[in-house]
């Protein structure tokens, strides 16, 4: 019965598809004529007293360096991904409008430029502001920005100090990473302060804008199109916190021998009561019960088909005495039941099981041992975790299996008015003609109704697009970097890879099934005996004996037909 639910719901799902699909392909069609948009020409917007304004007028070179970092031990170049400053082809919202490109897929790229200032964020705070626009359908694939720690030295990789890491990243699922680092005056050393609840990016085709803003009281804005998504404190919004615990626990202490941390025990002085019956059993007989008035006892629950009759063919000798098949007692029917009638069980009232002494207060019970708490020898206390580490360059160093990420209007600097000024007058009527593009290629459709199986559908497709990406990312790390490197760096993504694995298995089982159940339908069904279940309490024994007089009829009939056929 299982292997018939698998069946019909392999089905369902893979006809509920096609349709899914198709009607995909129905609303990607134009429903009315494209309208004409007027696309503006891109003149350059000038930003004074910037530590960067970019919007890639020139070439990439010289500000731009891509990195030549090499692959620990080897001489090749770690960082094999191409990039190019370009005009945008998906969707360009300005004619003429060049940025800069990531050209390959399922490659490391790194790219790093100077500031034209370095910028101190304990002065004024910080404001980084950039376009992120997908060409292409990004399924795995990261793009956010690093402000290099000053002095930047080297080749620029995943090693290179930085202050701030902000902006968008897929793979699986959709984040917005924010995380700064932090000198612990204690240790010398710094520590990554990853943003809890992080907003979830667009994954579309237009050109989305990401700010961020560090105050000099602590506090962070994070905006995407111009709208505030998340808003907070560096000290309370972040792990691990800035600041550690004042105490902790004494690694040095353990807890006693004869420290006592069992709250009951049981009583010593109990016993068991005399009436305690530990053999009594769980069910009786009911007593009280009585055969039903239309029970009849007398009445086999199956009887000789009457209308059976004896094949021509049969041979006694060969295929023993004929017997005409068994059928379900007519008479049973509008019975209680039939066959020798037995008294039902029911739970014994004085079964008590086995005997247990009861728990009483343990009186040597000292409570739950914990460890002394001492000062914390690591404590500090930062209350200005805003004057972070002098920036003196900008990078990105992305993963991404999919070409197309593009980065235009990046902007460095501390001054919030400068950036809306920018988003209002650069971003903004590049993003509404992109939108007025789109529209007029893909028309909405009229909205259907979707049924909830619609909505579950929709549901799996993008949890199975998402296991896919991570699938993808995992292999191109395992490629480039190692199994083992990749199981360490990429535990969802080795999850993703066991996960596709059991889906696969699964599938094929129901494919195999599928098959079976449809070479079932086409072949022919052996006669079956006709079993009656209207009588729970009588005695399997006329069943036992119709079944087999049923299977050696049929067994007889087979043996004849297989020698006529020879």
């Amino acid at each position: 019965m299982t292997q018939k639910y698998s069946v019909l719901l392999l089905a369902t799902l893979v006809l509920q598809a096609r349709g899914v699909f198709s009607d995909e392909s129905a609303e990607a069609s134009p429903a009315e004529p494209q309208h004409s948009v007027q696309v503006p020409q891109f003149a350059p917007y000038a930003v004074p007293e910037a530590a960067l304004w970019e919007q890639f007028v020139g070439t990439m070179e010289p500000l731009w360096k891509r990195s030549r970092a090499s692959k620990q031990d080897q001489n090749e170049d770690r960082y094999d991904g191409e990039w190019a400053v370009e005009e945008v082809v998906e969707l360009a919202g300005v004619a003429g409008d060049k940025a800069l490109v990531v050209k390959s897929e399922a490659r490391h790229h790194a790219i790093s430029a100077r500031l034209d200032k370095p910028l101190d964020p304990a002065q004024n705070g910080v404001v980084l502001q950039y376009e992120v626009k997908l060409q292409n359908t990004l399924n795995c694939g990261g793009a956010y920005a690093k402000l290099l720690t000053s002095p930047m030295t080297g080749e620029f990789s995943d090693s290179t100090p930085y202050t701030i890491m902000f902006g968008p990243d897929k793979c699986g699922e959709s984040k917005l990473h924010m995380i700064y680092r932090h000198l612990n005056p204690v240790t010398g050393n710094y520590t990554e302060h990853h943003l809890q609840k992080a907003p979830v990016p667009p994954t579309d085709s237009l050109t989305h804008l990401y700010t961020l803003v560090i105050g000099t009281n602590n506090t962070f804005v994070i905006s995407i199109d111009g709208v505030e998504k998340k808003t907070g404190s560096l000290l309370e919004d972040f792990e691990p916190p800035v600041n550690p615990a004042r105490e902790i626990d004494d690694p040095r202490d353990s807890k006693p021998v004869d420290w006592v941390d069992d709250e009951q025990v049981p009583d010593s002085g109990a016993t068991k009561p005399e009436d305690w019956d530990e053999d009594a059993p769980a069910m009786v007989l009911d007593e009280d019960a009585a055969k039903p008035e239309k029970w009849l006892e007398d009445e086999p629950l199956m009887v000789e088909d009457p209308a059976a009759v004896k094949p021509e063919d049969w041979d006694d000798d060969e295929d023993g005495d004929w017997a005409p098949p068994m059928v379900a007692n007519p008479r049973c029917a509008d019975a209680d039941g039939c066959g020798p009638w037995k008294r039902p069980l029911k739970r014994n009232a004085d079964y008590k099981g086995p005997w247990s002494p009861p728990l009483i207060d343990n009186p040597a019970y000292k409570g739950k041992w914990a460890p002394r708490r001492i000062a914390n020898p690591g404590y500090f206390e930062d209350l200005a975790v805003h004057k972070l580490a002098k920036i003196d360059a900008i990078g990105f160093e992305l993963w991404t299996m999919q070409s197309g990420i593009t980065f235009d209007n990046i902007y460095v600097g501390d001054n919030v008015e400068t950036a809306e000024r920018i988003a209002k007058n650069v971003w903004k009527p590049k993003h509404d003609t992109e939108v007025a593009l789109r529209e007029a290629r893909n028309p909405r459709p009229v909205e259907k109704t979707k049924s909830k199986l619609d909505g579950v559908l929709e549901l799996f497709k993008v949890r199975v697009g998402d296991i896919s990406a991570s699938v993808a990312d995992f292999y191109g790390r395992a490629r480039h970097e190692g199994i083992v490197e990749a199981v360490r760096q990429d535990r969802s993504g080795a999850i993703a890879v066991v996960m596709a694995v059991g889906g696969l298995v699964w599938l094929a089982w129901n494919l195999v099934a599928l098959v079976r159940f449809i070479v079932g339908l086409a072949s022919p069904a052996p006669p079956a005996p006709v079993a009656a279940t209207n009588a729970p309490n009588a005695s399997p024994d006329a069943t036992a004996s119709t079944s087999a007089r049923t299977s050696a009829s049929y067994s007889a009939a087979v043996k004849r037909k297989t020698k006529k056929s020879s």
